[in-house]
């Protein structure tokens, strides 16, 4: 089987484990959020940078590194698991006991004993973050993904049911929880790899240059990315975080499962061809213009139809995350590419240069929000700030990309361009569907059908390149046309 064909392989299982997963997060929290109260995901919205910070920190990009090294051994192995072990209980404790000062500070008592069983999954995670780093490095995105829908599948299940019966905040704590310790599990029982008693000093030296700039870039991250909640409940109210919180997990939904289809398998795949630019450029380009193809189109749409999606499947009472989640999908349209460009960074060994823009970026994102919030105070204003962000983002980032690797910006402009007009023509075809009905059900399923129709008839139109690469595969899969020898 040659790069190609491992490659398309690994997107395939890669977008069934993400693909499913979001659809379940989906149905599972269109159910919860007609249970429970935008107040108990404002809860849960607060403590989120602290398990998304903690996790990052036990990683310490570690696990970048093991799947960058060519011949890692179970010393390799061994050495980072307990480390990540070590690391995650002594945090754990740290957050145990600041769990009064956190609920204090936001003046939610009840974020006590919620913390305290929630940051639990601290501990679940690191203890299968060695199986997941090796199966991500040998590729084996199937058993993965089974892993994965199972794990959220049950724990979901188990959260609705909390929830139908009273159990409030608390079935979204569960659901977190439960499914870090359902993934460990299934991950120790197909992960075929048992830790050694070793633990090697060497080790963690050789991979502490290159990954200490990835421990930087993802804590900065982490902060900023999760810090939205933390300013809202301090400034506006812990409902006002729930409203925000709704509207960023379903701009999320599309965009993350976008960016992490490619992104667990570009970086592998990227570093195995590192030694040869022409190649790796080519393959990039092709990363590129087929997150194009799916991002610009989804989120496009999820801009015209977010109000009658969410008083649809959610009601009214969610009604105040509508102008949210029209403007997060904005930012949620370019992020992908971001995200694929460090993976190009991380693959050259320049790691460095990720953690250097962040701080950047970071100092222009801090500065932002003082302003708005001395001279507006305003929530609207606030995520207008973070799609201004993002875009900056990925120009900065795309100027250093083209005089570090070559991959000019005006090259990124060509491949992404095609699909955003088209795109852009589909939602305004699309929104001709609300000068003719008004029941929000209606608005839903027309404009939906209206856009993915538009959609594929012009790409299909200007035969673009993508869509022949889809149907080329589609008929391979099918047995229509025979595969390419290896």
């Amino acid at each position: 089987m040659n790069l190609k064909q491992k490659t398309e392989k690994a997107l395939i299982w890669s977008f069934v484990d993400k693909f499913g997963q979001q659809i379940i997060y989906f149905v599972s929290g269109i159910i919860l959020a007609n249970l429970l109260m935008p107040g108990d995901y404002g809860k849960i919205g607060v403590l989120t940078i602290f398990i998304v910070l903690s996790n990052i920190l036990i990683d310490s990009g570690f696990s970048s590194a093991l799947i960058r090294k060519k011949g890692a051994t179970d010393r390799d192995y061994s050495t980072i698991f307990f480390f990540n072990l070590i690391i995650s209980l002594v945090f754990y404790l740290i957050l145990y006991f600041s769990a009064i000062f956190i609920a204090n500070y936001f003046h939610i008592p009840d974020l006590v004993s919620i913390s305290r069983v929630l940051f639990l999954s601290i501990i679940f995670n690191s203890l299968g973050l060695i199986q997941q780093t090796r199966m991500f490095k040998e590729i084996r995105f199937t058993e993965y993904a089974r892993i994965n829908i199972v794990a959220l599948t049950i724990s979901s299940a188990f959260a609705i049911w909390l929830a139908s019966n009273g159990g409030g905040v608390w079935a979204l704590v569960v659901q977190t929880v439960g499914l870090s310790i359902l993934k460990t599990l299934l991950l120790w029982c197909y992960g075929r790899w048992f830790p050694k008693l070793i633990f090697s000093i060497a080790s963690i030296k050789e991979f502490l240059s290159y990954s200490a700039n990835l421990l930087g870039t993802g804590v900065l991250n982490a902060v900023f990315n999760n810090i939205y909640p933390l300013i809202i409940a301090k400034s506006f109210s812990t409902a006002t975080v729930g409203f925000y919180t709704q509207a960023q997990k379903l701009q999320d939904i599309p965009s993350a499962l976008i960016a992490n289809i490619f992104r667990s398998v570009a970086f592998p795949v990227l570093s195995s061809i590192n030694d040869d630019k022409p190649r790796l450029l080519r393959v990039f380009g092709k990363y590129i213009r087929t997150t194009a193809f799916f991002i610009f189109p989804i989120m496009m749409l999820l801009i015209v139809v977010a109000n009658p999606l969410i008083i649809s499947l959610i009601t009214e009472k969610w009604s105040a995350s509508v102008p949210m989640l029209q403007i997060l999908s904005l930012a949620g349209m370019f992020s992908p590419f971001i995200i694929l460009y460090y993976d190009l960074f991380n693959t050259e060994g320049r790691s460095d240069i990720n953690l250097k823009l962040e701080i950047a970026k970071k100092i222009f994102l801090v500065l932002s929000i003082a302003v708005v919030l001395v001279l507006s105070n305003s929530i609207i204003n606030l995520i207008w700030v973070w799609v201004i962000y993002t875009l900056l983002s990925l120009v900065v980032t795309a100027i250093v990309a083209s005089k570090l690797v070559g991959y000019r910006v005006v090259t990124l402009l060509k491949d992404i361009l095609p699909y955003f007009v088209v795109a852009l023509v589909s939602a305004l075809v699309s929104l001709v569907t609300f000068l003719f009905f008004s029941n929000s059900w209606l608005q839903l399923i027309v404009a939906t059908i209206i856009f993915v129709l538009s959609y594929i008839a012009i790409v299909a139109l200007f035969k673009m390149e993508i869509w022949l690469e889809c149907l080329s595969l589609a008929k391979r899969k099918l047995g229509i046309t025979k595969t390419p020898e290896s």
